[in-house]
């Protein structure tokens, strides 16, 4: 179990972290989300315990993360950083030593060779060997950073596929930020949105899909949480969340996929920044 109390993380005059707590049960997958500095990335490096956190605690099975603690942890940030001077086969072998268990050389079809150096792999050839190497440690802790992008779509399958099969034979509980939703929806069952430091949406998915939907060519009633709104030349659409039909029935309601609700959140907060 993950528990994180009054955490806060500053960059000069800049708050990263503002103030969170947070409770993830253990076997949790969660998905991080949020606009471009929100947080999440600072969040992840405090919970794998590569950043220091002067003020409040992150405690994991009720220690702090600690370096035993950190041999249970994955972690694969999106500035992927590996020994670009070694071959794969040396990458492995270190990696090997350290966790007892070496990385596999082939992935959904993908076969790194062994003499190649790190350095020349692409970046999604570098994720995917990073994946490998967080498999092969057989963690209980998964943080992933927003590293899909570098993926083309078939070895996106092949990393949501990998990721689950850990999940399948490992009660893992993991954390993965992604501005890509749709191409994760199969994993996430709770999803985080952070907004300047802070977490401003903590809903397990298939509640958050119920209670956030769309409208169009309507004026707001009083009291109707609006989100998000656009205006276009034939009509406007509001976003609602959380939406209780019981107290505020609306008329063509539209329910939405992960993708759109998380732009209509987004696009909400840079509405008011």
């Amino acid at each position: 179990m993950i528990e994180i109390r009054d955490l806060h993380v500053r960059f000069g005059a800049i708050r990263a972290i503002d103030g969170l707590s947070l409770d993830v049960a253990a076997g949790e997958s969660i998905l991080l989300a949020g606009a471009n500095g929100a947080g999440k990335t600072t969040l992840l490096r405090a919970l794998a315990g590569v950043l220091r956190t002067p003020a409040g605690s992150v405690r994991i099975d009720g220690a702090p993360v600690s370096a035993a603690a950190r041999r249970r942890i994955a972690y694969l940030p999106a500035s992927i950083s590996l020994y670009d001077g070694l071959t794969v086969e040396q990458a492995v072998r270190l990696h090997g030593r350290f966790f007892g268990r070496r990385p596999e050389f082939e992935i959904g079809g993908l076969r790194l060779m062994p003499r190649q150096r790190v350095g020349a792999l692409s970046k999604g050839e570098k994720t995917l060997l990073s994946l490998s190497m967080a498999m092969a440690a057989a963690p209980e802790y998964l943080f992933i950073d927003d590293v899909i992008h570098f993926l083309d779509p078939h070895l996106r399958d092949v990393f949501v596929d990998s990721i689950l099969r850990l999940i399948g034979e490992k009660k893992l509980t993991l954390i993965i930020a992604s501005q890509t939703a749709s191409e994760i929806e199969g994993l996430p069952e709770r999803v985080l949105v952070m907004e300047r430091g802070r977490i401003v949406l903590d809903e397990p998915l298939e509640e958050l899909k119920r209670r956030f939907v769309r409208v169009y060519d309507r004026q707001a009633p009083p009291g109707l949480p609006v989100v998000y709104s656009r205006e276009w030349p034939e009509g406007r659409e509001l976003y609602v969340y959380p939406y209780r039909p019981e107290l505020q029935p609306l008329d063509g309601v539209e329910h939405l996929s992960l993708r759109e609700i998380l732009r209509a959140v987004i696009g909400g907060e840079y509405d008011r920044h």
